[in-house]
């Protein structure tokens, strides 16, 4: 695909005005979908990991999912305090590449690698040391500790998982957006047989008066195991294709790059707040993720499988997301932020149908959502009230992350930290623990109240790109 210029071709020449306009609307659609749905499946396939380990310890017990349910919130809680740092070398590869500039393509991406390396190895010390903190979630100590097995395992692959967001960062800011989806898939392909295999154990197979491959069960530590392997083959794909001699010719990442304090400086400036919004989000949800956690094992597990349902559902959002950023970045590196503009506002439209449509089709099917992921009747009972109430915050959610994604692509981070800080800890918190822990509601009130928080979350974020006020972000000092 082209690099953005300023007078794109697919622009009808001739034609009544609203004809013109009509076209060109038609052409900024298919090329946002044409971002999004390889990216909807690179993301899908990365929330498959958790959600196969979801579906399949919901078969063991309840406790093995709740635990899988609050290691897998505290494991990304933790992550998310980077993720976005490592993320944001997807913005200075996308501006570097509207501009035609190569060189700061590959070094950007290098200082990107040098940031996922420390962080990912503060993330592993954090996950093996997490038993020092499980016991303030309060939740009973049966679900502590298989807690802390998953945690355990599953940090393992935190380099990786760094990695693997800078490297994404590589691939998606030029528009090359196969390479991610095909490396998602491998990985994936490998957490199922891993989980199948490790969840259950396998009494194994007989060849040459030996028994091969068995395992028992293993339960939790399987599943984090079986996710901690398929993130570091899904890295190793991506690392391996960005060193493929095609690439080598223009980005030169097979020649190491020293840290540069300049440019890693510049994208701590940029990330950093892009991080700390990520670790508020997460550590919002933790915090509510605990205080349901609170009113027992059937509550926590119920909440859980509405995460995976809502997992599912904003994945087509973060692909719309994930494009708004790029080419946001693409047409401000190329020097045109009214482009921009127009691909945002293309954007909020192909949102809002997909997220109605959803809502629509998760309403009907309310009764029957929950039995995907569990047979436990008590949470059962709990099914279809909360794919109502996600089917709501998923709208409300999407708003919200399609202009957090618009805005980083501009390098606008600082606003959203800000927003996040004052929706999610001054209002969502406080909100969550009046309603379980003071007024001993039960999850389905807790998740109409995270609806209303995001959807004022969405307004803020919302006006912010309607201000223009991004467009005078400049992230190369």
């Amino acid at each position: 695909m082209s690099r953005p210029s300023t007078t794109p071709s697919p622009v009808p020449s001739s034609g009544p005005a609203g004809g013109r306009r009509s076209a060109w609307r038609v052409h900024q659609g298919r090329e946002i979908l044409a971002l999004a749905a390889p990216t909807v499946l690179t993301m899908l396939s990365q929330t498959l990991m958790w959600t196969v380990d979801t579906a399949l310890l919901g078969r063991v017990s309840s406790l093995a999912l709740a635990a899988a349910g609050l290691g897998g919130m505290l494991t990304w809680a933790s992550y998310s305090l980077f993720n976005n740092l490592s993320r944001i070398t997807g913005t200075f590869v996308s501006q570097a590449w509207g501009k035609g500039d190569e060189d700061h393509v590959g070094h950007y991406t290098w200082q990107g690698v040098w940031i996922a390396l420390v962080s990912g190895t503060v993330l592993m010390v954090f996950g093996w040391f997490s038993y020092l903190v499980l016991p303030w979630t309060h939740n009973p100590q049966d679900v502590q500790d298989l807690t802390y097995v998953y945690i355990k395992y599953r940090s393992l692959s935190a380099v990786f998982t760094q990695l693997t967001m800078v490297l994404m960062g590589f691939f998606q800011g030029r528009r090359d957006v196969k390479v991610p989806m095909y490396a998602g898939i491998i990985g994936n392909v490998l957490n199922l047989v891993l989980d199948v295999w490790l969840i259950f154990g396998w009494s194994g197979f007989a060849l040459f008066g030996r028994t091969w491959l068995a395992v028992p069960a293993m339960g939790v530590q399987g599943a984090a195991i079986g996710t901690s392997v398929g993130t570091f083959v899904n890295a190793v794909f991506l690392a391996a294709w960005a060193l493929a001699p095609r690439l080598r010719a223009k980005y030169a990442l097979h020649l190491v790059r020293r840290p540069d304090p300049r440019a890693i400086a510049n994208m701590v400036r940029v990330g950093l707040p892009a991080a700390w919004e990520g670790f508020l989000d997460m550590s919002g949800f933790l915090m509510f993720t605990i205080f349901v956690g609170t009113a027992g094992a059937v509550q926590l597990a119920a909440s859980q499988i509405t995460i995976q349902v809502l997992s599912f559902s904003f994945m087509p959002l973060w692909g719309l997301t994930t494009a708004a950023a790029v080419l946001t970045g693409n047409w401000i590196g190329a020097g045109d932020p009214d482009q921009a503009a127009h691909y945002g506002r293309q954007t909020y439209k192909l949102g809002t149908y997909y997220s109605l449509a959803l809502a629509a089709v998760l309403v009907l099917a309310r009764h029957h959502v929950f039995k995907v992921f569990t047979n436990d009747p008590e949470v059962l009972v709990l099914g279809s009230a909360l794919v109502v109430a996600a089917a709501i915050f998923q709208y409300f959610d999407g708003i919200r992350m399609l202009s957090s994604g618009i805005l980083q692509g501009a390098g606008d981070t600082r606003y959203t930290m800000l927003v996040t800080l004052i929706v999610m800890w001054g209002g969502f918190i406080p909100l969550t623990w009046w309603l379980i822990v003071q007024r001993d509601g039960d999850v389905v009130v807790a998740w109409m109240g995270a609806s209303a928080c995001y959807l004022l979350q969405g307004i803020f974020m919302w006006r912010r790109f309607r201000s223009g006020a991004w467009r005078k972000i400049e992230i190369f000092e």
